[in-house]
């Protein structure tokens, strides 16, 4: 077969497809129109999720921001004129900040706002003795942002739970695998700070003074550093 004939070929394949085509426009002409419209509309819509997402998530900061400044705000103390003071009691400040990051949760599911929020719930949870609600919570932060900064601060917070709901052996005992060359799930001066509370709640003095110690010379510029140092005896 020579090179025209092939191109005839392909030429007549072409104008029967388009033919076909053709049909199909002239008998389903509105359909056609209302596609193309649809095509123009998917368009205009995948540029109007992305907006509006982007828009959802900084609304969603700006909620979790106050009920940030919510819960950070000082008491007011009487006779005194304190800035951002609303609140007499600190159980006052805790529910309006818990109602606060609730809304973020469910008004604005799905950002990362609303994560954060639900870090926080966490924590008030843990702070009234709720271990059932908190640590489910912390968790599935951890499990969704294993890379955040604040995965840090789930997971100290989650150990924290452990110890007082009494896996404190078993707390201690992956905390000092992580210590000698396993994956390192905090920084070590975290690391070092949860096992001498483990060794501690274990009645283990020997080795919660000598834990505390580490992070005193080890770790001096540690926040840790100066309740490890309280914990010590004077020299």
């Amino acid at each position: 077969m020579d090179r025209q004939t092939r191109r005839d070929l392909k030429h007549d394949k072409f104008v029967d497809e388009v033919g076909v085509l053709s049909g199909m426009v002239r008998s389903n002409a509105r359909n056609l129109a209302f596609a193309g419209v649809g095509a123009l509309v998917l368009v205009a819509l995948v540029a109007g999720y992305f907006y509006y997402r982007s828009n959802r998530e900084q609304s969603a900061q700006s909620k979790l921001g106050e009920a940030i400044a919510t819960i950070d705000s000082p008491l007011k103390v009487e006779g005194q004129q304190i800035p951002n003071a609303q609140f007499k009691t600190e159980a006052e400040k805790y529910a309006k900040a818990e109602q606060q990051f609730k809304g973020v949760n469910h008004d604005y599911a799905g950002t990362d706002a609303a994560d954060v929020a639900d870090l926080y719930l966490a924590r008030l949870a843990a702070a009234r003795g709720d271990v059932a609600a908190a640590r489910p919570k912390l968790q599935s932060f951890i499990d969704a942002h294993p890379k955040d900064v604040l995965a840090s601060s789930a997971r100290y917070s989650l150990y924290q739970l452990r110890l007082d709901n009494g896996e404190a052996p078993k707390v201690a005992a992956e905390l000092e695998q992580q210590l000698s060359g396993g994956e390192q799930l905090l920084p070590p001066d975290s690391i070092l700070s949860l096992l001498a509370k483990a060794y501690r709640v274990q009645g283990n003095a020997q080795k919660t003074k000598e834990t505390f110690r580490r992070i005193v010379t080890e770790y001096p510029d540690s926040p840790y550093a100066v309740d490890a140092q309280r914990q010590l005896p004077p020299a």
